[in-house]
């Protein structure tokens, strides 16, 4: 990618990067890690014409949540997968796969070092969306305030 002067890389984050996730501490502490690996990799990146973005593909079902339903050890440290997949929520993989197409057309390419949702709908982002959150720096990890607060 770099020899050739671009490309785009997909990191996946999930529950966890930018919230809290009671009894899912390690799981989401990843998460949080590939998301801050995604911004400052894409800070390096900058003028390469490679970018790198982090997407959350939503709640979907996989082996990993089918664990946490039915095995007790998934249900004592992740209970609430049951509720939410019974009110719904449950995100088909082909939302971030759409996605990731989008992405990879240069249409997102503003966005590079920031979080992409594929669970909502990100992929139907206007332009004006994205200026919002470029101008108030969403989409990343950041702490509030100043060090002077």
């Amino acid at each position: 990618m770099l020899q050739r002067g671009s490309g785009r890389i997909i990191n996946l984050t999930g529950g966890g990067t930018g919230t809290p996730f009671p009894q899912g501490s390690g799981y989401g502490s990843s998460k949080a890690a590939v998301m801050r690996f995604t911004e400052s990799v894409s800070g390096t990146l900058d003028g390469t014409g490679v970018r790198i973005f982090a997407m959350d593909p939503g709640l979907v079902r996989t082996s990993m949540t089918e664990f946490q339903l039915t095995d007790p050890a998934g249900q004592q440290y992740l209970s609430g997968i049951a509720d939410m997949f019974s009110r719904g929520v449950n995100v088909p993989p082909e939302r971030a796969a759409e996605l990731s197409v989008a992405v990879g057309s240069g249409r997102f390419d503003r966005m590079a070092g920031r979080m992409l949702f594929a669970a909502r709908g990100d992929i139907d982002l206007t332009d004006a969306q994205i200026e919002e959150f470029l101008t108030n720096d969403l989409r990343t990890l950041r702490l509030t305030g100043t060090p002077e607060e």
